[in-house]
């Protein structure tokens, strides 16, 4: 589900009087794509991709109003395949374009927030054989975010959204001084938020008793779900 930008208009409007609605809701979506570009608060798996044999480019397909801000990791016939540069796949595999080295894939790259890349060029179709989990943003014509980013991280996106507006040269609600207040508040929300969001992508740990005798219990999964021991 999604949250309109426009809900938060009664607590930012008293707060800028004389500002027009449609420039405060303007300013509200550039605080939540700040925020989803700087913190990994908006993070979905993509459907999964079916790779065809001889393809190597593979369409990104985020939700309807986002864009894939970066690629977080992609699993391939559930195994991790490695992030990296153009540059650096030309210094490792200078001819991977070259058939005879087709294979299974071991590296992806995000060419644009449309389109990654697999190499080795994959050698055999396989249906839902890639999953890939992004970091998502709004576009910049939307009108709502998703409801969870909107709601977990409300206080952090009303501060970004006043520090824009108060910055604002020569407007009736012009406040520099507590402009930079807000500034502070919302980099400090954007900072914890990013904490966050790397937390929870972090393998969990239990220890348990068993009848007054210690056992040490480590439960662990790795990034994909998978227990590890």
């Amino acid at each position: 589900m999604a949250t309109n930008y426009e809900d938060l208009l009664p607590e930012i409007l008293p707060m800028v009087p004389g500002c027009p609605d449609t420039l405060v809701e303007t300013t509200i979506r550039a605080a939540v794509i700040e925020l989803c570009e700087k913190a990994a608060v908006y993070q979905r798996e993509l459907d999964t991709v079916t790779t065809v044999a001889n393809i190597y480019e593979y369409d990104l397909e985020p939700p309807s109003s986002t864009v894939v801000h970066s690629i977080l990791w992609v699993t391939f016939d559930g195994e991790h395949i490695e992030p990296i540069s153009t540059t650096l796949l030309e210094q490792r595999k200078p001819k991977w374009r070259d058939s005879s080295y087709y294979g299974t894939p071991e590296y992806f790259i995000k060419v644009s927030q449309s389109q990654f890349w697999l190499v080795p060029v994959p050698d055999v179709t396989k249906v839902g054989s890639t999953v890939v989990r992004v970091q998502l943003k709004p576009t910049y014509t939307s009108t709502a975010c998703d409801s969870e980013v909107m709601t977990d991280y409300r206080d952090t996106i009303i501060n970004g959204t006043l520090f824009r507006l108060l910055r604002m040269p020569g407007k009736d609600w012009s406040d520099l001084t507590t402009a930079q207040g807000y500034g502070v508040l919302f980099s400090s929300g954007v900072e914890l938020a990013d904490r966050k969001a790397n937390h929870d992508d972090m393998p969990v740990a239990r220890k348990v008793k068993y009848g007054g005798v210690f056992r040490s219990y480590r439960l662990q999964r790795n990034r994909y779900g998978r227990e590890t021991r």
